[in-house]
């Protein structure tokens, strides 16, 4: 799966007239080719912009919120390599936010290896931002969905052997946010337990869980879940 190559690019719609920020925005994606992505900061919760690409470029982008107000909103749209009007699926989405993450991740690790204990943490804290909103749209949308459809309880199917995961998860997030910029601090088997949870974890979510929800709602209902992650936090 091919994660993002930025451009650097940050256009700030504060400085462009109403008029102009709709059509800036559409024309930096346009110039992008599969594989690019560029970020935008607005002062404003960018729904309206976004509505505009699920409606105008339907299929072809990603779109992940980076920074959620309450002053800016930071946005990251990556150019897929699709077809215009193309369904998208959970898992398709899913996994590609999990690869996005796992970049994060290591660009965290990399940082602190090269002794950046300043960026280090920054990196970090956009990795664990992404993966709180992930799990937040698994735990408040997708399970509860899976859940409606197939009839099991959240205690005893799947979903809730995920949650119990997520738990773990979310405790070796913090742990590693605490200690990765102390040049200090040991946290080789912080690191190590946090992949080994995440990899199995991520591995059942991609291989059983979104297609089973994928097989009882059909491509068109997949689709609108798709669009309903990138509305969270934008």
């Amino acid at each position: 799966m091919t994660l993002s190559t930025s451009r650097e690019i940050l256009i700030d719609l504060e400085l462009l007239p109403l008029a102009e920020r709709s059509p800036r925005i559409l024309a930096a994606f346009d110039g992008l080719v599969p594989g690019e992505s560029f970020e935008f900061a607005s002062g404003v919760p960018p729904r309206q912009l976004l509505a505009q690409f699920q409606s105008e470029r339907k299929g072809l982008f990603e779109w992940t919120p980076v920074e959620l107000g309450p002053e800016i909103w930071r946005i990251e749209i990556f150019r897929r390599c699709a077809s215009a009007g193309d369904r998208r699926t959970v898992a398709q989405a899913m996994a590609w936010d999990h690869d996005r993450l796992d970049a994060l991740e290591a660009l965290a690790f990399s940082a602190r290896s090269a002794g950046d204990f300043a960026a280090a943490p920054a990196h970090h804290a956009r990795f664990a931002g992404g993966l709180r909103r992930h799990i937040r749209f698994e735990e408040e949308i997708l399970f509860p969905r899976f859940e409606a459809e197939s009839g099991l309880e959240a205690s005893s199917g799947p979903t809730g052997v995920m949650r119990m995961e997520h738990g773990e998860i979310l405790l070796l997030l913090d742990a590693t946010a605490a200690a990765i910029g102390d040049p200090d601090s040991s946290i080789i088997s912080l690191r190590r337990r946090f992949h080994e949870v995440i990899g199995e974890h991520n591995e059942k979510e991609e291989l059983v869980l979104y297609p089973g929800l994928e097989h009882l709602i059909g491509p068109e209902a997949s689709d609108l879940l798709v669009a309903r992650f990138q509305e969270l936090g934008s």
